[in-house]
Parts: structure tokens; C-alpha cells; sequence
């Protein structure tokens, strides 16, 4: 059977210009990666990072003449302006680039040997950051199960982000199945035999994740966008074989890949140093998930008392306030998920964060101020049974007796429902 080598025949002008736009954009793209999986080479991304950090601002403000700075790095948004500046410039720098490179390099005709090197970047960079998201969600971190705060926020007061983060965080079993998704596809680019099926993988998979982005305003639209072309580029040469077979029905032949010129030591050495890299990034992704979800995902600690509790009767320096939904000073609902702190819900529905410890010996809750750390409160609890509580104790310098009493989680529709196979109705609530 003959086998196609796209490595012999001489490239277009098209395919020159192309070939060079992208080096140079993945390049300043995706660097310094692999640097920071590197020990001791952190500091070098630190550097690489900081000019960045001066280059992007003044570019915003002497030649885009913004109307503000750029002052924000990081926030957890990847839609940032910095992100659009940046993606501005190193789009222009590609361009810039790629054009002179090819008007001053006429005689050179391909650049099979860089192109196969480049091919393997972008692979094992998309690959490790399939890792890295999917990881989270196999573990169910990045879209976790709905808080105790979210199961009384009303579905009108959420923020499309918030309602794509509740619609994925319900499932667990969901939230597994995307995730190993984009760890199958990831795992599929570190080898090169695989890297086809798993560039499909991953296309399929980051499409769905950007358009989620998109339309429900989760702000990583540029950068769901840039894996989805990282994909698309590392699954362009075999084009025309998948339309051949796929879409016209017709026979295609094997594509030979780009084999490296290296002796039989050296071979050994990269499949090791390979390994190494594989296991180290696999193998981190996998511990670190499982230790945050024991820190802050869904297997946390728990505060000695937990759940929703609704204040039956709120006394005040001596006085017992009435439930006045116009009323900021009584309690509405005392909201304990975690050790580290507590929300009050106030009737007019307003939302008090305390940073909060607690003492099972002495049964005694500490409540600290936002701002210093300071204590500012400091409660007795007592629970005359399952579901009652009781409140003792000062909150700005104020006396109150708090009577609560918990409310079952299993009140809540969305809690309560579970699977089923034989529905004779459908329940759409």
C-alpha cells in the first residue's frame, strides 16, 4: 500500500505564511509553558510573565488610548482587557512576522522538521490543560454540588454563569462524564499515534465548552476559543483523509508521520524523559483535585452544626423583634456549611458574611469582623434536639437569644428528586 508523506512536496506560499503565523502565535501564546512544571524554573515564568504585565498596559494606554489603565491581571476571568490586548498584539506580531519572514526567506520551501516540533507543543500543551480542567471536574471541583446559599437564592437572581455552574454541579455523575472526556482527549495528544482521535476528542468536547461559554456569559470565551483552534490545527493535515471517508465515502491512504532523525540512546532518553513528564502531570492533577475536594470541594469538613436554620423568635437587648420584612437588624436564616464561617440571612433578604471558629468543647461560636479578624461576636449553641437550636451570646456589642430550628435539605425539590427508569409522566418543574 502506498503510504502519503506530505513531507516531500514543497509548500505554497499560503501554506508558508500560515505554517509561520501560527509558530509565532503559539509560541508567544503558550510560553512559558512547559517552564512552570519545571522545579526551579518558576522564576524564569515570573520573569516572562512580568514584562507582559509592563508591555500590555502601555500598549493600552500609548497606542489603543484607552479610556482606563490596564490595572487588572488576575481576577479569575479570562476575558479580561488585558486578555483582548494581549490577544491583539500577539495576533499583530504573528502577522508582522509571518509577512517579512516570508518576503526576506524566498528560497525556503517548507519547514517540515519545525512544524513537526510545533505540532508537538501545542499537543502537549492542549493535552496538559485537558488534564488540568477535566481533572477538576472528575473530581467535581470546578462545578460543584449547589451550596446551602444557592438552594435559597431564587433561579430569577442568578447570573447565566451561575445557572450553567448549578445545571453542571447538580450531576456529579455528569460533571465525571465531562471531565473524563477532556482527560481521554488530553491523555490521546501525548502519544503520537493517538494524537488524531484525540484532537477529534477534544474538538468535540471544547466546541460544546465554548459555546457554553458564550451563551451563558462565563467569562473564558477567548481562551475555550484558542483550545478549539489548537485542536482544529493539530487536526488539519488529516483533513481531507477524514472528508474522504467520512463525507464522500471514498478509500484513503495511511498519512506517514514525521519521524525524527535520532540515534537509538536518545530515543530512550525522550520516551523517558516522556514518562516522567506524563506520570508527573497526571499523577499531580489527580492528587491535587483529591486533596482540594477534601479541603473545599464537596468532601470538606463540616461545621460541628450544619444546614439551613430558620429563626423562629429573635430577641434583641431583651426585646423580642417581630418578623418585619423591612427589619435589618433580626436574623431571617443562619446558613452553616463550613468551619470557617457563617451567613446570616436578614429579613429584608440582605446577606451578612462572618468569618466564624468554633469550639465543640465549650460549645461556642466565634464570629470575626470582615475586615481586621477581630472577634465580634461570640455565640453558645444548644440543640434541645435534632432540629432545634438556640443561640446565646453577643454580636456587636449587642445581646441576642437566637431560636432556630434546621431545616430538612430533603424539602428541597431539587435534593429530593432522584432517578428514576420508568417515569409514566415527565416531572418538569
Amino acid at each position: 500500500m502506498q503510504v502519503e508523506s506530505p513531507y516531500q512536496k514543497p509548500w505554497t506560499i499560503r501554506q508558508l505564511l500560515w505554517f509561520r503565523f501560527f509558530l509565532v502565535f503559539f509560541s508567544l501564546y503558550i510560553f512559558p509553558f512547559p517552564l512552570g512544571h519545571v522545579p526551579g524554573l518558576h522564576i524564569l515564568t515570573q520573569w516572562y510573565t512580568r514584562i507582559w504585565h509592563a508591555v500590555v498596559p502601555w500598549v493600552g494606554a500609548q497606542v489603543l488610548k484607552l479610556d482606563e489603565p490596564i490595572t487588572i491581571f488576575f481576577s479569575g476571568s479570562g476575558d479580561k482587557t488585558y486578555d483582548y490586548v494581549f490577544l491583539l498584539i500577539a495576533f499583530t506580531c504573528s502577522l508582522v512576522a509571518a509577512t517579512l519572514w516570508t518576503l526576506l526567506a524566498r528560497q525556503r520551501r517548507s519547514h517540515n522538521h519545525l512544524l513537526e516540533v510545533l505540532r508537538i507543543y501545542v499537543r502537549y500543551y492542549l493535552g496538559v490543560m485537558m488534564l488540568m480542567y477535566g481533572m477538576s471536574k472528575v473530581f467535581h471541583l470546578q462545578m460543584p454540588s449547589p451550596s446551602l446559599l444557592q438552594l435559597l437564592q431564587p433561579l430569577g437572581d442568578k447570573s447565566p454563569m451561575g445557572l450553567a455552574w448549578t445545571y453542571v454541579g447538580y450531576s456529579p455523575a455528569f460533571s465525571m462524564f465531562a471531565g473524563l472526556s477532556e482527560v481521554i482527549g488530553g491523555m490521546l495528544l501525548f502519544f503520537r499515534r493517538t494524537t488524531l482521535l484525540g484532537a477529534l476528542l477534544v474538538a468535540i468536547v471544547m466546541v460544546n465548552v465554548m459555546v457554553m461559554n458564550f451563551t451563558f456569559d462565563i467569562p473564558v470565551k477567548l481562551y475555550a476559543t484558542l483550545l478549539v483552534l489548537m485542536a482544529v490545527f493539530l487536526i488539519a493535515p488529516d483533513t481531507k483523509r477524514l472528508l474522504q471517508v467520512v463525507l464522500w465515502n471514498e478509500a484513503t491512504q495511511p498519512r506517514r508521520p514525521y519521524v525524527f532523525k535520532l540515534s537509538r540512546r536518545w530515543r530512550i532518553v525522550a520516551l523517558i524523559v516522556k514518562i516522567i513528564f506524563v506520570g508527573v502531570i497526571f499523577g499531580g492533577d489527580a492528587y491535587s483535585s483529591w486533596r482540594a475536594v477534601h479541603t473545599y470541594g464537596d468532601r470538606r469538613p463540616k461545621p460541628p452544626l450544619y444546614g439551613i436554620f430558620d429563626v423562629d423568635r429573635f430577641v434583641l437587648r431583651g426585646d423580642t423583634l417581630p418578623p418585619l420584612t423591612t427589619d435589618t437588624k433580626r436574623w431571617k436564616q443562619l446558613i452553616l456549611q463550613s468551619p470557617d464561617y457563617v451567613h446570616v440571612k436578614l429579613m429584608n433578604d440582605s446577606l451578612v458574611y462572618y468569618p466564624s471558629s468554633w469550639d465543640e468543647a465549650t460549645h461556642r461560636l466565634s464570629i470575626k469582623g470582615t475586615q481586621n479578624g477581630e472577634t465580634v461576636g461570640m455565640f453558645t449553641y444548644k440543640q434541645s434536639d435534632t432540629s432545634e437550636l438556640q443561640l446565646d451570646g453577643v454580636l456587636h456589642k449587642e445581646g441576642m437569644v437566637i431560636h432556630l430550628r434546621e431545616r430538612d435539605l430533603q424539602t428541597f425539590r431539587l435534593l429530593n428528586n432522584r432517578f428514576r427508569w420508568i417515569q409514566e409522566y415527565p416531572f418538569n418543574r
